[in-house]
């Protein structure tokens, strides 16, 4: 770990921060005040998410433990030893790697590597350097963060109401070994996803093999199911599917192999963001049942595909941002609220085309049920009782599609958004890839109901239910025909 800093640290709002500060300056800014970094080891993601919440709830927490009042003014000086604190002599049955190495660097084993920035000649450019070589005993889930504590024999009433900001680059160099023994720059919960992304990938292209067949089967012209350009566009969102999670597996093999992986992530984050904004659209193409049962979208339906469409957009620029930022940073907190509530917005939107076209079926059902009822009291008509029974039931079918189809998004968003992140945060440091594991288990299973829902089928099985922002056309034929309006997309026979 490489802390290159620029000499700023500031408790009363230097407005050039371009100036370094001289280390007088520097001394007077930190008289009661200790900054340093802690790696600290917690079991999961969940106790150091505790840990966090403890100390943002008061800000006279700190969170090094008392690890820092075993710095003083000789760790900043010594250098024999390889500037070793403390030293080699105290400890039994070590090497020069178990024990963490550097200028104000105290090792204090399960309580964490601590790093004092309190002394001036610590904020030095390319300083200070930290090396530690971690044993089999000492895996475990790390998290480094940055604080700035106040001492106990400080005077409180000093830094009542004022800030403390500290600008630095952090170099942060970590690398393990595999199964095989080869260096590897995955965190150990990460090493299986290279493989298991490509085992999804090579998934959903057996699928869209399996869905292609499908669509182009022959059969008898009367019988033939009729493929819908909604489902082209189904086509198009598994095979998206299929090489974002083979770019994703490209993408973390060469992270594993070089530790960085620039041109294959950008050309995953393009696919993915191609992929997110076709998933969504074709789940509100499908809510309103368009292309099945109309040819046409409202102007309701066109604004939230357009207002997904901006969010996916955001969206996906708040994941970029994101992954070239780190836990803790302003920029990263930002962000990460956006993202999360961009994406609770989305998922909210692609489900009102649905409520919309359960509304307008369940009215349908309704309507037809009170013509019949009038029917019953009109002699001479039971071929007509028939067709109305007729209707009934397939208005009563497509009601069910929907109602289960509403069911199955609103599952795939829970699962994927609440179920995920809950079993996630109960996970050791070399299980974290079981999360990814569960989420695209319940992402492939989503993909497969909705496809077999979905299915083409024979021509006569789809009807065409009117919205309440149909043609004038359309609506004159209904009121002509005293029936519910049918799909303009059957093909006529001559």
């Amino acid at each position: 770990m490489n802390v290159v800093s620029h000499g700023q640290h500031s408790n009363n709002g230097r407005k050039n921060e371009n100036i370094p500060m001289t280390e007088k300056d520097m001394i007077a800014q930190m008289d009661g005040l200790h900054p340093g970094f802690l790696l600290k080891r917690f079991d999961t993601e969940a106790d150091f998410a505790t840990f966090r919440e403890t100390i943002l709830e008061n800000a006279s927490n700190c969170g090094f433990g008392g690890i820092e009042d075993e710095i003083d003014e000789e760790s900043f000086t010594n250098t024999e030893d390889d500037n070793r604190w403390p030293p080699s002599s105290n400890l039994t049955q070590v090497t020069d790697d178990m024990v963490a190495t550097g200028r104000g660097v105290y090792d204090a084993g399960t309580d964490g590597i601590f790093l004092s920035m309190k002394h001036p000649v610590q904020w030095k450019p390319n300083e200070p350097t930290v090396h530690h070589v971690f044993t089999a005993h000492e895996a475990g889930y790390y998290f480094l963060f940055y604080q700035v504590c106040l001492l106990n024999d400080a005077e409180n009433g000093k830094y009542l109401f004022k800030e403390v900001q500290s600008t630095f680059k952090l170099d942060f160099e970590y690398k393990n070994y595999d199964a095989m023994g080869k260096i590897s720059y995955l965190t150990a919960g990460e090493m299986p996803l290279p493989h298991l992304y490509l085992y999804f990938s090579i998934s959903y292209t057996l699928m869209l093999f399996l869905w292609i067949r499908f669509t182009k089967r022959d059969g008898n012209s009367a019988r033939k199911p009729t493929v819908y350009a909604i489902h082209h566009l189904m086509s198009s969102v598994v095979l998206l599917k299929a090489l974002s999670m083979f770019f994703e597996s490209v993408r973390y093999h060469f992270i594993r192999i070089k530790g960085h992986a620039e041109l294959w992530s950008l050309i995953y984050y393009l696919i993915n963001f191609i992929k997110g904004t076709f998933l969504f659209t074709v789940i509100l193409l499908l809510g309103s049942g368009w292309s099945f049962f109309k040819p046409f979208l409202s102007t309701k339906e066109r604004r939230v595909i357009y207002l997904v469409f901006l969010l996916q957009v955001i969206d996906n620029v708040a994941m970029l941002v994101l992954s070239h930022e780190t836990m803790g940073e302003k920029y990263y907190s930002n962000w990460s609220a956006i993202l999360h509530l961009v994406d609770i917005v989305s998922c909210c939107a692609i489900l009102i085309p649905i409520v919309w076209q359960v509304n307008t079926l369940e009215r349908s059902v309704e309507d037809v049920a009170n013509e019949n009822e009038n029917e019953e009291h009109q002699p001479n008509l039971q071929n007509d009782e028939m067709t109305m029974d007729d209707e009934t039931k397939r208005l009563q079918t497509k009601l069910s599609l929907f109602r289960s189809f509403y069911i199955a998004v609103v599952a795939y968003i829970y699962f994927t958004r609440i179920v995920v992140y809950l079993f996630a945060s109960t996970l050791s440091y070399n299980q974290t890839w079981l999360k990814y594991f569960v989420s695209e288990v319940g992402t492939l299973l989503f993909y497969m109901v909705i496809g077999i829902k979905f299915k083409p089928a024979v021509e006569s099985e789809y009807m065409q239910v009117g919205s309440d922002e149909g043609s004038e056309e359309n609506k004159a034929a209904k009121h002509k025909d005293n029936s519910i309006e049918l799909g303009v997309m059957v093909h006529t026979k001559e």
